[in-house]
């Protein structure tokens, strides 16, 4: 009974990873032909091929459903624990830099736009986005204190702005690559600045 169980349960998996994927991807494929102004969810369905209960129970909002489409292109942050301040940040910087990296340019202006005027759409990509980036530098100044390696405490928001600061000035300001030699630069340049903060 276990066996058959199990059998039935894959191809359900499969149906809903397929229509994951046809949405997010149809969503992708709407923004660069249209913006994010012109997308609408009847259009998602259309594309994708899925019924709009399928779109719905999975995205309610277009805000959600763009910002997951954009959360597909990269892997998310989950965790970063080496056991060293040092390390971490590194291992942040070297995380954050990959995600920055993957860029469309075909998205990128119309959506810049759309977050300067957009409060919620805004809102979305910053729970989608940056708070799980800050809760990962949380831990990270945590277990930092633990081990003694950080005197006091500082908030996650400014410990990940020494990290995310530079490299958007360098990749959206600049247009220039993050590069290997500036991701070294951008860690020891956050590492010095938290720990001063800190008071160490």
């Amino acid at each position: 009974m276990k066996a058959a169980t199990t059998v039935r349960a894959r191809p359900g998996r499969q149906r809903s990873e397929a229509a994951d994927h046809a949405i997010l991807d149809a969503t992708l494929e709407l923004l660069g032909e249209h913006g994010y102004a012109s997308l609408t969810m009847a259009a998602v369905i259309a594309k994708s091929g899925v019924s709009s209960a399928t779109l719905y129970r999975r995205w309610p909002t277009k805000q959600d459903l763009v910002t997951a489409s954009l959360a597909s292109l990269h892997a998310e942050i989950v965790d970063i624990n080496t056991g060293s301040l040092s390390e971490d940040i590194s291992a942040m910087v070297r995380a954050s830099s990959e995600a920055m990296s993957v860029r469309r340019e075909d998205l990128a202006e119309d959506l810049a736009i759309e977050l300067r005027r957009n409060p919620e759409f805004r809102a979305a990509v910053n729970e989608k986005f940056i708070l799980p980036r800050r809760r990962v530098m949380a831990a990270i100044v945590e277990r930092a204190q633990a081990r003694g390696e950080l005197g006091s405490a500082i908030d996650a928001a400014t410990a990940f702005a020494f990290i995310a600061g530079p490299l958007h000035n360098r990749m959206y300001v600049q247009g220039e690559a993050l590069t290997a030699s500036f991701q070294r630069t951008v860690a020891k340049g956050a590492l010095a600045a938290i720990l001063a903060v800190a008071g160490e």
